[in-house]
Formats: C-alpha cells, sequence, structure tokens
C-alpha cells in the first residue's frame, strides 16, 4: 500500500486528466482505518482529475469481508464519469434510499458483478443513470426481481442470476441481451421485440 507509481504521483501534480482508476483491495483484516481513507483520498483525486472508467473489486471468495464503504454517491456525482465496475462488494453499507443517490447523467457503462445488494437499490441505481446504453449483472446475492425499466437508450444488457430471480426488461433500444442462471423462474422482455434495431437475444438456462 506505501508503493505508487511515479505517473500516478505526477497526476496529482499536473494539470492532466486521467482516463482509468483501479484499485484492488486485497486487505486481509476486517478494519483498514488508514487504507480506506487512503482509497477515499484517492477516489476524490481521481475524480477531480475528471476520471471516465472506476475500477473497484474486492475478492468475493474470501470469508472476512472489508468493512470499507465505497462512496458510490459521490463517485456517481462526478460529471465525467463514463464507466463504473464494482466487483465483490456488500452494498447493503450504503443508504442509498434514505441519502438519495446522485444522478450520473454522464454515466455509459455500469458492471455490477459479485455484489450483495437488494432490489430497491438496483432500481435507485439505475433511475440514477438515465444515459446508460450497457449493463452488467453477473452473479449478484439479494436480487429477487430484476427491473430495467425505462432505460431509453440501453443497448446492451448481460444477466448472470442467482437462484429464482423474476427479471423483467423494458427496453426499446435493445440490441443485444445475455441472460443466464441456475434456477431462474422468468425472463420477462417488453418492448423489444418491437424495436426495429433489436439484433440478437442469447438466453441460457431458463
Amino acid at each position: 500500500m506505501r508503493i505508487i507509481s511515479k505517473t500516478w504521483l505526477q497526476a496529482w501534480d499536473e494539470k492532466i486528466s486521467l482516463n482509468k482508476f483501479e484499485f484492488s483491495n486485497c486487505s486481509k483484516t476486517i478494519s483498514s482505518g488508514q487504507i480506506f481513507l487512503r482509497i477515499d483520498k484517492w477516489l476524490d483525486m481521481a475524480n477531480h482529475k475528471g476520471v471516465k472508467n472506476i475500477v473497484y473489486e474486492e475478492p468475493h471468495d474470501r470469508l472476512i469481508r472489508s468493512s470499507y464503504c465505497f462512496p458510490i454517491i459521490k463517485v456517481l456525482a462526478a460529471k465525467s464519469l463514463r464507466e463504473l465496475v464494482l466487483c465483490g462488494y456488500d452494498l447493503m453499507h450504503v443508504s442509498l434510499l434514505s441519502s438519495g443517490a446522485a444522478y450520473s447523467h454522464s454515466l455509459r457503462k455500469l458492471s455490477l458483478s459479485h455484489l450483495k445488494l437488494d432490489d430497491n437499490m438496483l432500481q435507485t441505481l439505475l433511475n440514477s443513470c438515465p444515459s446508460i446504453v450497457s449493463s452488467v449483472l453477473k452473479h449478484c446475492w439479494g436480487l429477487k426481481n430484476i427491473e430495467l425499466l425505462n432505460l431509453q437508450k440501453i443497448k446492451s444488457i448481460t444477466i448472470t442470476a442467482i437462484g429464482n430471480v423474476h427479471a423483467k426488461i423494458q427496453a426499446p433500444t435493445l440490441e443485444h441481451l445475455s441472460y443466464s442462471g441456475c434456477g431462474s423462474k422468468i425472463l420477462d422482455i417488453d418492448e423489444c421485440q418491437k424495436s426495429e434495431i433489436f439484433r440478437a437475444i442469447k438466453c441460457e438456462n431458463i
């Protein structure tokens, strides 16, 4: 955690923008306050430098999970952000519904994998990103009803469901859909078939 590249350090001192911030949190301790403060600082700096792509990962197979609370509300508020990738994280730590997620009109791609979140939190996130064109949901715990509705610009959706999940999709601009999941109950696709630009549907294990 003490080592950081010279290029990365120079980005804070010089008037240059950042294209991508990628961080893999491999801390094995559940209480790492100093590390968390550093991550917050780096994310703030990245947002200040106009970062377009943020990737935050935690090993999703470890038994002891980090208590770090990823500042997703602050990250979504960044006007430059185009792509957000979250992996192996417990989003139930974040009170999106009570605090209100910031709208992100710049975000184009949202990828959530190996996360813990509920249906309301997912819907709040999607409602906060009206301009997304690509959405990925893979192996997320806690979801019972996945609803992708009123996304006026969405072109690509990838869903790998866990357990018995009901998925409803309304996306007249959709071009590609990949859906799979062992034990999944129902995939309800509406309006997609009516779209002239709908190209391909790949559905497995439904």
